[in-house]
């Protein structure tokens, strides 16, 4: 029984040592690709088509486009265009563009998104990250692909296609930090970019709560003897002097006019000049994004 038993240890720890031993050549013959890593150059701007089918000009448009979009909301967003992937998936291989160019700002909020395009594959996909989720949801994303890009790309149009998508993108990110904007035409409705009843309930919720509490605490008070020290503690005249702070609690109470959980308004401008200097070095992709083919 304990021969075995042994025998069969000895040949778990064969096959073990046999793994390790060929997990070099495993990686080698895989070229050593990881999903943290570019396996393109580094970026030389916001546009980056190495595979020749944007032209001059409405490249110069997106790039001028994107670096002032950038610089006005902090939200980076870049294209990458090839020929193939190769036997790589084309969502690996742009999760792995959009970590390895590190799109997005070092700061808590880095808002970042890629748009890649395979055109011997005819097949593309964008990479949204976590902080931008809210503000382009991955139906809207593919929604605006399908409505902007996919029919150019079929006549060959690979220029409009990828400036109306880029232009759409930005549409609807605008209209997310702000309702005023317009949101771009799409086949969905704009309940897609509007805030749900679900958390449109649970706000008013707590403004009536908070509004309950404060006219309680009032009413204690009239109850009993005003002092000196009351007086002192509410600043004669509410919270804060002047009871200032209670549209401030009622507006973090309903998430402000933004409607989001990314604090885009937080954002804020970042700085960049005419000369390109590579990404924020955010790069924070956790897989979400909408693709498909053409």
């Amino acid at each position: 029984m304990n021969k075995g038993r042994s025998l069969k240890l000895q040949r778990f720890f064969s096959c073990l040592l046999l793994l390790v031993a060929l997990a070099p050549a495993l990686a080698a013959q895989d070229g050593g690709f990881s999903l943290n890593e570019s396996p393109l150059p580094a970026p030389t701007g916001f546009v980056n088509d190495y595979a020749g089918v944007i032209d001059a000009g409405t490249k110069a448009r997106i790039e001028s486009r994107l670096r002032e979009f950038q610089q006005k909301t902090g939200v980076e967003i870049a294209v990458a265009v090839v020929r193939t992937t190769g036997d790589r998936p084309i969502f690996d291989y742009s999760l792995a563009v959009a970590r390895g160019w590190k799109i997005g700002s070092k700061a808590d909020d880095n808002p970042g998104a890629l748009l890649f395009v395979a055109i011997d594959d005819r097949k593309y996909f964008t990479q949204i990250s976590r902080d931008l989720e809210d503000e382009l949801p991955d139906g809207v994303a593919g929604s605006l692909q399908r409505q902007y890009l996919v029919p150019e790309f079929k006549k060959g149009n690979y220029s409009k296609g990828i400036s109306d998508t880029v232009d759409a993108y930005i549409a609807a990110i605008e209209y997310k930090l702000d309702p005023a904007n317009a949101p771009p035409a799409t086949g969905t409705t704009d309940e897609e970019y509007k805030t749900p009843l679900g958390d449109t309930l649970i706000r008013v919720v707590c403004c009536l709560a908070i509004l309950i509490v404060i006219f309680s605490m009032i009413a204690s008070r009239r109850g009993g003897k005003k002092t000196k020290r009351d007086s002192d503690r509410w600043g004669g005249g509410g919270f804060g002097g002047g009871g200032s702070a209670l549209p401030w609690i009622i507006w973090g109470s309903s998430g402000g006019s933004s409607g989001s959980s990314s604090s885009s308004w937080d954002w804020g401008s970042s700085s960049g000049g005419s000369d390109w200097g590579g990404f924020s070095g955010g790069g924070d992709f956790g897989g979400g994004g909408a693709g498909g083919d053409w």
